[in-house]
């Protein structure tokens, strides 16, 4: 088991380097498990229902609600 750890976090570690930035991202998020997803977009949305979004009815919100409340935009800064 810890050799097939390893073994994945080198295969991780070296198709990140391959990629140009624009792609690392998405490709990592291939290569997570399940499970760890599974449970990481739990957390998204138990964050985005809560404090001050406690009143949102979590059927009506959407993915992309929930991650602009999880990592929010810049403030404009007037300058175009």
């Amino acid at each position: 088991m810890r050799d097939k750890i390893l073994f994945n976090l080198w295969e991780i570690k070296h198709r990140i380097l391959e990629f140009p930035e624009r792609y690392m991202w998405p490709t990592l998020a291939a290569l997570l498990p399940r499970k760890l997803v599974y449970y990481a977009s739990i957390r998204l949305m138990a964050h985005a229902t809560t404090g001050k979004y406690s009143s949102q009815i979590v059927p009506d919100l959407t993915a992309m609600d929930a991650l602009q409340r999880w990592y929010p935009a810049p403030a404009a800064s007037g300058e175009e």
